[in-house]
């Protein structure tokens, strides 16, 4: 049995074990603080048999491990999973606007904020059954009105999945069409599974992979330039990391170049530029499938963004980036941190 951790949410990390023989994948929570597992078999049951290419992009709980526990992936055909252990499961549809461009979510009370490539932030409406089945009730868009009558209020099924070629499209689309119910939209924007005639073009369309940044060549050779947004909250505001990364080809000079913070205004659905620090004595450490709030204490200093991915950090006071010491792996953007439950907010 092969297991790596794939992220971490709080004070836990994220365990994926995959069986050499059958290839079928389990997932746990595990605390290593409390010597506490939580087994997933939710998880197991969706994305248990996945294409070799499946990847977790992030898992968060929003409180304990016994309630919500969202998921995004890479691809298609599981975009968006809701999960309660022992209670069930909701999944989003395949290709289904806004799941599969979501790049990153947070927790902020009992609403699951949600951002995509266009810095569009939505507020999805949770729900559940008589029996604590997660649901969907309705997604609200934040950061932008519609022109549309209807207003910002949609129900969940509104959003139905498009071809291939539009899940690979520019990430400025989902501000054309996101906000539309079935009946608005126009038809080339609109289908689902129904509407892809051979079963092998279907698989082929919900198992495409779903990138969460911005890539660009460098000019100077084959390095690449990377813009990454993240969603945090912090003092029951949201803000929107916006990190521009130099990937390097050959040598593991990976690095940050540039940071930019901005917070939402819910009440205007806008994004609004952030000069100032965190407050309240804190730090944030993001980096792939994770992002945490942490009491600022020792060399961990208050207003910091620590990015471990490429070992530097962003200082908000002063806009310096500064290095913590070399890259020893051309794979550092897997790493991952966890906190006892003392020092996350």
């Amino acid at each position: 049995m092969n297991t790596r951790c794939i992220g971490s949410t709080n004070d836990w990390i994220v365990l994926d074990r995959m069986d050499g023989v059958t290839q079928k994948h389990t997932y746990a929570l595990h605390n290593h603080f409390l010597d506490v597992a939580v087994l997933l078999p939710e998880l197991n049951s969706i994305i248990g048999n996945v294409p070799e290419k499946f990847e977790i992009r992030k898992v968060l709980m929003r409180s304990t491990p016994d309630d919500l526990v969202a998921v995004t992936s890479n691809i298609c055909r599981y975009p968006f999973i809701l999960c309660r252990p022992g209670k069930g499961a909701w999944v989003a549809g395949p290709l289904a606007m806004p799941y599969f461009r979501i790049i990153d979510f947070a927790f902020l009370g009992d609403m699951l904020y949600v951002i995509t490539k266009a810095e569009s932030l939505y507020a999805i409406h949770l729900t559940e059954d008589d029996d604590g089945k997660p649901d969907v009730s309705f997604v609200e868009r934040i950061t932008r009105h519609t022109p549309y009558p209807n207003g910002d209020r949609y129900n969940n099924d509104m959003w139905m999945g498009t071809s291939d070629n539009d899940a690979s499209s520019s990430e400025d689309e989902d501000d054309n069409y996101d906000a539309l119910s079935q009946e608005e939209a126009p038809d080339e924007l609109v289908g689902d599974a129904s509407d892809i005639d051979d079963d092998n073009d279907r698989s082929s369309a919900y198992n495409c992979t779903l990138s969460d940044c911005e890539e660009v060549v460098n000019s100077k050779g084959c390095n690449l330039l990377t813009t990454y947004r993240h969603l945090v909250e912090s003092h029951g505001k949201l803000l929107m990391v916006k990190r521009q990364c130099l990937l390097t080809a050959f040598t593991p000079n990976h690095h940050t170049r540039k940071v930019e913070v901005f917070e939402a205004d819910v009440d205007k659905g806008t994004w609004v530029p952030v000069t100032r620090g965190l407050g309240g004595g804190h730090a944030i450490f993001i980096s792939h499938g994770f992002n945490n709030i942490v009491a600022a204490c020792g060399e961990v200093k208050e207003d910091d963004i620590y990015f471990p991915d490429t070992n530097d950090v962003f200082e908000m006071q002063t806009g310096i980036i500064r290095t913590l010491g070399p890259i020893s792996r051309l794979d550092a953007c897997w790493r991952t941190c966890v906190f006892p439950p003392d020092l996350v907010v």
